[in-house]
Order: structure tokens, then sequence, then C-alpha cells
């Protein structure tokens, strides 16, 4: 089977590393990306309208490590969401995988869903389009394998989404298989230990969207029904539980791969205190507004029993430890998951700088050569 995939007729895979305000990880992550012995790939970074200088960041580093005859595609939101600029594209279709980039302005900060979603729709209307979509975090490092592997399994396991093995720094695993649906309501993704088993792959009812890999024919099918790909109602955290649940509802397995591994160096990431208050707040939102969606009566019952009491003691033992701004944060989560309030919370860009004006006045040339 590698033998088939090195071949020239690898499907085509468009990689989504979204960045906002995180251009050191990013770097690190394309680092990985440009080592993966995967034939056909093209690397996209997305940009939520950062504002600590990460898109020309991305742009040195692409001259510097991408080598002689690189092209690098810098397009506007309105440019990608079009498929691209013909003549550029031209030029990235004749360029080896490893000596091309992509790299896309958002105007303003559309979260993990919104992000991702410009890249799936440009990577489904360019002129040569993917047969494959990979969500990748900009804080995961890749195994040099892991693209080969994921999309050798969706080949063997005819599953439409297929995620990898996520493990820490230390190599230790953090997600190999999900349990119960259901389960994921109370905690984020949760781990389940590498299964007994030789096969090279099995189900879960989730993926980790740290590292996923999504067939065309499965974006094409949910949009086509919900008129998006991610749910914009997210914007972050729960997404891949809701993704999921609508790739099976279209008819499609979800499995994990087990020689496909990716590194999430979320340790660092997660000491922020900033992003610590955006799960706390979008991870409790979410879960009210998937309840009504995901689970049944019975379970939804029982779920808003159960979720405000535990909400409610989050909120104690974050006072108790001096952590205000996370007991506050649950709290605004949970009003607004039953406010039915969606999309960006209102103070996820307080720390913008004050005329941050993002790319509005942005043009960029569409790609550069060295």
């Amino acid at each position: 089977m590698k033998s088939l995939l090195l071949s020239e007729a690898s499907p085509r895979v468009v990689i989504s590393i979204l960045n906002w305000n995180g251009w050191r990880d990013t770097l690190q992550c394309l680092e990985s990306v440009r080592q993966l012995d995967y034939p056909d790939y093209l690397t996209v970074v997305v940009d939520n309208c950062s504002w600590d200088d990460s898109a020309e960041r991305v742009k040195a580093w692409a001259h510097e490590n991408l080598g002689a005859g690189h092209v690098l595609a810098d397009y506007t939101q309105e440019i990608a969401l079009q498929g691209g600029e013909p003549r550029t594209e031209e030029a990235l279709r004749r360029t080896r995988s490893s000596a091309r980039l992509v790299l896309i302005r958002n105007e303003e900060n559309l979260g993990f869903t919104g992000g991702h979603n410009v890249v799936i729709h440009y990577g489904l209307q360019r002129p040569v389009p993917g047969d494959y979509v990979f969500l990748l975090n900009n804080d995961a490092v890749l195994d040099k394998e892991c693209l080969r592997v994921l999309v050798s399994v969706d080949r063997a396991a005819d599953a439409g989404v297929v995620g990898a093995v996520i493990t820490d720094h230390t190599g230790k695993i953090q997600f190999a298989g999900s349990g119960p649906t259901f389960r994921h309501f109370f905690r984020v993704v949760m781990g389940q230990p590498m299964p007994h088993t030789q096969a090279g792959f099995w189900e879960s009812p989730v993926v980790d969207g740290v590292a996923m890999l999504i067939g065309s024919r499965v974006l094409r099918s949910i949009r086509q029904r919900r008129g998006t790909y991610l749910n914009d109602a997210l914007f972050m955290y729960s997404d891949e539980l809701d993704f999921c649940a609508a790739a099976h509802r279209e008819g499609y397995k979800t499995v994990v791969a087990r020689n496909a591994i990716a590194c999430h160096r979320a340790e660092v990431r997660q000491q922020a205190s900033d992003n610590s208050v955006y799960f706390f707040y979008y991870f409790t939102r979410n879960s009210v507004i998937l309840a009504r969606t995901l689970l049944s009566p019975g379970r939804r019952l029982l779920f808003h029993l159960v979720y405000p009491p535990l909400c409610a003691r989050r909120i104690v033992k974050r006072l108790l430890a001096r952590q205000p701004r996370l007991a506050g944060a649950i709290l605004c989560g949970l009003l607004d998951g039953y406010r039915g309030i969606a999309g960006k919370w209102k103070y996820h860009d307080k720390g913008a700088p004050p005329h941050q004006s993002c790319y509005s006045r942005h043009h960029p040339s569409p790609a550069r050569k060295p």
C-alpha cells in the first residue's frame, strides 16, 4: 500500500493550520510538515487576524526554509474563497509539496471553526481540488509518516474521517480513541487507552481535532445538508464532537489510525491565563448548545439536571483557588448556552490593540518567488 500511495496517483491533501497570535508554535508545526514523506500535499496557514505580526513571521520562515524555486501564495480571505488566483494556483501545482505554502489572511477572528472553514472552501474550490483536508493544530508536531498513514487507513477502512494518535511532549498517549459520546459533554474529548489489538485502525465515536483527516466527499455532503462544514456557532472547542456526529449522520465512519502520531504541545499554551479563560467559556457554553441537537430526549433531560450543578461546583472551586476570571468564564458560558448565544464570545478579543485594523487594507501580491 505504501508504494501505491507514493505513486503519482496519490490523493491530494490540503493541510489547514490555523494561527491566531501563535507564530512560534506555527513555525514549529510547519517544520514538521515540511518533513512529511507524503508526495502530494499543500500546506495552508490561515491567520485569524493576529496582531503579533504572525503573517509576516510565516512569510519570512517560508522564504528562508522552503528552498530554491519555492512558491508562497499570499491571499486575502476573499481571493481564497474564490479558489485562489489562477496563475498562482498553476505555479503551486507545478511545485513540489515541501516547497509550496499558501498564507490566507482573514479580516477578522473567525475562530477555529470559521478559520478552518475558509481553508476547506478554498481547498475544494481550487482549480485542482483536494481529495482530503487535514485539520492540524498549530501547536502539534507530526511524525514524518503521519499523513501517509492517515490516507492509507482511510482507504483501507473506507471511513471518511481519520484521526491520529495524540501524544504529549514526553510521548505519553493523550488520545487513542474516545468513550461514549455522552461523556464528552462533561469533559473535553475523552481519551481511551490504546486498544488491545494489532489492527492498524479502530472505530471511535469521536476523533481528536488536533490532527484530523477528512475526505472531500464527507465535507461536501455535510455542507450540502447544513450549509457549512464545521459548525460556526461553536467558534472553538467541542467542534470535533459536532463534526463527527454530522459525519455519522451522512453514513461515514470515524476511525483512529494506530501508526499516525501527532505530538500535541498544548501544555505551553494552556499555561496562558487567556487561553484557559477561552477554554472554560467555550467548553461550558458549547456543551449546552450541543446537548440540544446531539442527545436523545432522555439523556438531554439528565444533562440539564446534572450540568448546572456541576458548573456551580466548578465555579466555587475556581473561586477558592483565587481564579475569579476562570469562574466568571464558566458562569458566562453557562448563561450564554441557555440563552442561545453562539459564535464569538463578546470578550474574546479584549486584548486586541485599540486601533487594530487587521488586513482590511492589506492587498498582498498573489505569489512570491525568491
